[in-house]
C-alpha cells in the first residue's frame, strides 16, 4: 500500500507523494527548507504518484528497470540505466510505474531558495524545462557526494548543503532553462580585505551552524561568486575550511587539556563526537583520543 512519505511535509503544503516504502535514508530537518535528499530502494512491479512545489531530481543508482511515466496526462516509457537522471519542475503532476526493483536518488530543490539563486544572475522568471532522461556528469557527482554526506553525517550541515544547492541551481539555470542564462566566469579570487573578513566571520562564529547565505551578505558578495572566489583564494571550499578551522580551534583546546573530547567536539560546533572524530582522523591522520595523549 502506499503512504505518504512524512506527515511534516503535509504540515508544508506540499500536495503529495506516495511510494510503496519509505526512504532508506533522509536528509534532517535542519536543511529541510534548502533540499531534502532521500535515499530509496523500491521494490518490483511498484508504482508512484507525486506533485510536489520542489524542483526534483531523480539519479538513477541500481540496475536498469524499464519505466512508464504519466505526466500531465502524456504517457511515456525509457529503459534507465545507472546514471540516468530526471529534472522535474515544480508541480508538475507525474505517476511512475517500474518493473524491477528500483534504487534511486531522489533531490528536493526547495523552490523559493532555487528562485533566490536564480535572482542572483536575472530579473526575469525563467523555466526550468523537464527532463526525462538524461546523462549529466555534474548533476551526478553532486548527488552522489550528498549521498555520502548523508550516510556519514546526515546531511546536517547548512554550510555545505547550501554550496551544493547553489552549485546544483546554477547548473540547472544554465543547462535546462527555457531562456539559456549565461553565467560569467570571475577569476582571480576574493579581494584581500574580503577573505581577511570571510575568515574572521568563521573563526568567530565556529560553534555556530553558519550559512552561506550569512557569509556572503557578511563580505558583500553574491553567494555563487562567494564560493567560486573563496575556493580560488584558499584551496578550498567554504565548507572544507570552516571544517580545517574547527579541527585547529579543537587541537588548540586539547592542547590545554582543560576539557574532555565531547565538550571540545561540541565547542567548535559539530554535531556529534562521532562527526568530530571523522573529520579530525581527515586532517590529523589520527584520532582525537590519539591527539589528546599526546
Amino acid at each position: 500500500m502506499s503512504q505518504n512519505l512524512n506527515q511534516n511535509d503535509k504540515n508544508k503544503n506540499i500536495t503529495s507523494q506516495t511510494v510503496p516504502r519509505s526512504p532508506i535514508l533522509h536528509s534532517q530537518d535542519i536543511v529541510s527548507d534548502i533540499l531534502r535528499v532521500e535515499h530509496h530502494y523500491q521494490p518490483a512491479n511498484g508504482a508512484s504518484e507525486c506533485c510536489l512545489p520542489s524542483y526534483l531530481l531523480s539519479i538513477h543508482l541500481g540496475q536498469p528497470i524499464t519505466l512508464q511515466r504519466k505526466i500531465d496526462g502524456r504517457r511515456s516509457s525509457d529503459y534507465l540505466v545507472e546514471g540516468d537522471i530526471m529534472i522535474s519542475p515544480p508541480n508538475l503532476r507525474r505517476k511512475l510505474s517500474w518493473d524491477t526493483g528500483a534504487e534511486f536518488l531522489l533531490l528536493r530543490l526547495e523552490s523559493k531558495f532555487f528562485s533566490s539563486v536564480i535572482h542572483q544572475f536575472t530579473d526575469s522568471e525563467c523555466q526550468i524545462t523537464p527532463q526525462l532522461k538524461l546523462h549529466d556528469p555534474l548533476i551526478q557527482n553532486i548527488g552522489l557526494a550528498l549521498k555520502s554526506e548523508l550516510e556519514t553525517d546526515g546531511l546536517c550541515n547548512r554550510l555545505y548543503a547550501e554550496s551544493m544547492m547553489n552549485a546544483l541551481a546554477v547548473h540547472i539555470l544554465h543547462r535546462y532553462s527555457s531562456k539559456k542564462q549565461e553565467i560569467p566566469n570571475y577569476s582571480g579570487g576574493l579581494p584581500n580585505h574580503q577573505l581577511q573578513r570571510t575568515i574572521d566571520y568563521m573563526q568567530s562564529h565556529l560553534s555556530e551552524d553558519i550559512s552561506l547565505e550569512d557569509i556572503a551578505e557578511y563580505v558583500g558578495i553574491s553567494q555563487y561568486y562567494f564560493v567560486r572566489l573563496f575556493k580560488q583564494s584558499t584551496g578550498f571550499s567554504p565548507y572544507q575550511y570552516l571544517i580545517k578551522c574547527r579541527i585547529e580551534r579543537a587541537k588548540q583546546l586539547m592542547m590545554l587539556k582543560q576539557l574532555n573530547i565531547t565538550d571540545i567536539a561540541v565547542q567548535v560546533g559539530f554535531a556529534s563526537q562521532s562527526q568530530f572524530g571523522r573529520h579530525f582522523k581527515r586532517f590529523t591522520g589520527m584520532t582525537p583520543k590519539q591527539f589528546f595523549q599526546k
